[in-house]
């Protein structure tokens, strides 16, 4: 595993790491326990979705900021 690359070209990393791909989320197991107790399966996986839906989309606009495509404010 170590020194290995994945078919889409990073890094695998240490020994016993687990292999991610693109955009890929690890979760905290007790904390999805805590909140499938507290507000239910159904809004866990909402609460989730909407979560990595904003984080990628924070990606992308700071590439396009980046890029000067787009305005810091937009």
């Amino acid at each position: 595993m170590a020194g290995q690359k994945a078919r889409w070209g990073h890094n695998i990393g240490k020994p016993g790491t687990p292999v991610r791909g693109p955009y890929t989320f690890h979760l905290d197991a007790a904390l999805v326990e805590r909140a499938r107790s507290e507000v239910g399966e159904p809004d866990v996986v909402r609460s989730i979705e909407a979560a990595l839906a904003a984080a990628l989309d924070y990606r992308m606009w700071v590439r396009e900021v980046a890029a000067g495509r787009r305005d810091a404010w937009s």
